[in-house]
């Protein structure tokens, strides 16, 4: 999918649903105290270990490549907030939101609010987006 050049403020780009997994707590590494590990979270006042925070740009990461798809690689722009730990085993909503069009030499860039939203509303991460929207007369990637 490439993002339409006519999309404007208000678009709502396609939502991405996710498990978290805690992978850095699966890992078999019971011997390194850190904030993955249940223990070490608990004893530092969280409820439990967080989910890796690299996971949660993967996840803004594959929306973002789903909705602008090569062009984000070549022209895109992010940036984030966290603001809560994700869990293992929640369940999150990946979303976004174009908020500006902004004309540039090489095309429209599409300027998005991004989030990861908990099931209870809260926004574990917030940040901002940005990408050329592709012409529809550009040619295919190795064309």
């Amino acid at each position: 999918m490439a993002a339409d050049q006519a999309a404007g403020p208000g678009t709502q780009l396609p939502e991405l649903r996710v498990r978290a997994q805690n992978v850095q707590a699966r890992s078999g590494r019971a011997e390194e105290e850190n904030i993955h590990d249940d223990a070490t979270a608990q004893r530092l006042g969280f409820q439990r270990g967080f989910v890796a925070f690299g996971q949660s740009l993967g996840w803004m990461s594959r929306m973002l490549v789903g909705y602008f798809g090569p062009s984000y690689y070549e022209t895109g722009r992010f940036e984030c907030r966290f603001r809560s730990p994700i869990f293992d085993d929640d369940d999150v909503s990946v979303r976004g939101e174009i908020t500006e069009r902004v004309e540039e030499p090489g095309g429209v860039r599409l300027v998005c609010d991004v989030w990861i939203e908990k099931e209870d509303g809260t926004r574990a991460v917030v940040g901002t987006a940005s990408a050329l929207a592709s012409r529809g007369d550009d040619p295919a990637p190795g064309a």
